[in-house]
């Protein structure tokens, strides 16, 4: 394996994939052979194969467990009745290209492409007067359903120097014969332009940690059951990458709340940072999960994201009272002493107090930083003091009888009323909280929406590109006179016609969705 900078697109890595040549004579094991060319199958988003010289029917009887692959791959669970036709949207391009080639491209008399040269050696023999000419067309009828997508390069001898030959890896270009450095470069253009990035279940692009999974996956799968249903797969990658991608996403909102100053010096602070830090993670959540299609693993990550946001939210109040409860202690202490030594139980005294309390809270509401807790606290040193008031007004001589009970109940109506107000503001706290939490998901809805209907473009596109193929296909035995070979791909057609208008998961998907909205909101 080798993994380069691919040199078209942008953060995407080019991955080479190296395999060992088909009936090796030292193994002498066609079984190994249909698991390699089958794993190959399975990773490559473009498969090469090599052959020399030209393509001879030895060349070709090389892939000829093409037509057992059906006995290690399938697309899904239980009895499919044309797995073959499901499997070609799956498959890769298929790339042959012959080396050392001298000879010149022509039929006849008339000149042709390499592609020709390719279709022409996929020809059928008609009629069909023996078992063995019934088993060359089966083998071409098979690798022409499953690899739809098919391209021929033909590279001369890059030197005539045998010395040079052994060298070949350190050799410059202009060493090279022009027409195979100009070959090599037409094929490499087309493998960088044409092979897509490689997904699974046609929407979900596979990263590097995916491709190792699926390498362990389908490996497994082949050794074990000799059949890697493709569905399987997917469903247990997806176990893997969304339990990691609810573990992922959570820890980086964790990590960022951690970053907040605490106490913020509002609650709209508190909830703007944790909104944002909630779009990062969801962000991560969202590119890495895959096919969630009841969307459990979406509840988890939003159920984690919010008793991390609960427990931040505690420590932020915890934090502001503290600090709230230590400018109060600094700004009263002189007052506290008088209290206790009953020196506003006097003749005026109450004035005094009430000019005293007043002081305080303003030289409390001048401090910064107290945070969330700011006006609670106050409030509730405020109703702690009113007890001390009540004595004082009955201590003060100053006051009549009269004024001293409408002090009284002037104190008692400013304690409910501060009571009142702290009901409030816990009121406009839950409803701040509330607001923010509602926006929240109505934004997760609307990016899982984004990302269906993306979703949903890529797979038309495929469903679309496959039709094409079935239908150049079909257009091509009508031409060679293969009218029954033809008529096997109208179901396919058909099939994929349907599959467009029905829309079958992202269709179950969008229900899902709006079901988890109502329950949402």
């Amino acid at each position: 394996m080798w993994c380069v900078p691919h040199p078209i697109h942008r953060n995407c890595v080019l991955v080479l994939l190296d395999t060992e040549g088909l009936g090796d004579v030292e193994k002498g094991d066609r079984v190994n052979d249909s698991k390699i060319f089958s794993l190959a199958v399975l990773l490559s988003s473009a498969m090469v194969y090599n052959s020399i010289g030209t393509i001879t029917q030895d060349a070709v009887d090389k892939l000829k467990f093409v037509g057992e692959i059906t006995e290690l791959i399938k697309v899904r669970t239980g009895d499919i009745e044309d797995q073959e036709g499901l499997l070609s949207r799956y498959f890769p391009i298929f790339i042959w290209a012959v080396r050392d080639f001298h000879l010149e491209l022509k039929i006849g008399k008339k000149r042709i492409s390499a592609d020709d040269y390719l279709e022409n050696a996929l020809k059928l023999k008609t009629p069909e007067k023996s078992p063995e000419e019934k088993e060359y067309n089966e083998l071409r009828n098979r690798i022409r359903m499953y690899f739809g997508n098919r391209k021929c390069f033909v590279f001369c001898t890059p030197t005539d120097s045998n010395r040079q030959l052994k060298e070949l890896e350190q050799l410059p270009d202009e060493k090279l014969e022009v027409d195979f450095v100009a070959q090599s470069s037409f094929f490499c253009d087309y493998i960088f332009r044409k092979a897509e990035i490689k997904k699974l279940d046609i929407t979900v692009e596979v990263t590097g940690n995916r491709l190792g999974k699926l390498a362990e996956l389908y490996t497994e799968a082949i050794n074990s059951s000799n059949v890697a249903c493709l569905e399987e797969v997917v469903v247990s990658l997806a176990e893997k990458e969304n339990k990691i991608a609810v573990q992922e996403a959570a820890k980086l909102y964790e990590e960022r709340m951690k970053t907040i100053p605490l106490p913020t010096e509002t609650l709209k602070d508190f909830l703007d940072l944790s909104t944002q830090y909630e779009e990062e993670a969801r962000e991560i959540f969202l590119k890495r999960s895959i096919t969630d299609e009841d969307q459990k693993f979406l509840q988890e990550f939003t159920n984690s994201v919010k008793t991390i946001k609960t427990e931040f939210s505690f420590k932020n109040e915890e934090k502001s009272r503290e600090v709230c409860h230590a400018l109060i202690k600094k700004h009263s202490a002189d007052f506290e002493k008088a209290l206790a030594a009953g020196t506003f139980r006097r003749r005026g005294g109450h004035k005094y107090f009430k000019k005293i309390l007043k002081a305080i809270e303003q030289l409390y509401d001048k401090e910064k930083g107290k945070g969330v807790k700011a006006e609670e606290v106050l409030h509730e040193y405020m109703t702690s003091k009113r007890a001390d008031e009540i004595t004082i007004i009955q201590k003060d001589n100053a006051l009549t009888q009269k004024r001293k009970e409408e002090e009284v109940e002037k104190s008692r109506k400013e304690m409910e009323e501060m009571r009142n107000r702290l009901k409030q503001l816990e009121e406009e706290r839950e409803k701040e909280k509330s607001s923010e939490e509602i926006a929240n998901l109505r934004m997760t809805v609307e990016q899982l929406k984004q990302k269906l209907e993306e979703g949903e473009k890529i797979w038309n596109e495929k469903l679309e590109q496959v039709t094409k193929e079935k239908e150049r296909e079909q257009d091509l035995y009508r031409m060679q006179g293969q009218n029954n070979q033809a008529k096997k791909y109208d179901a396919q057609i058909r099939t994929l016609g349907r599959e467009k208008e029905d829309k079958g998961f992202f269709t179950r998907l969008s229900n899902n969705i709006s079901s988890l909205f109502r329950k949402w909101f």
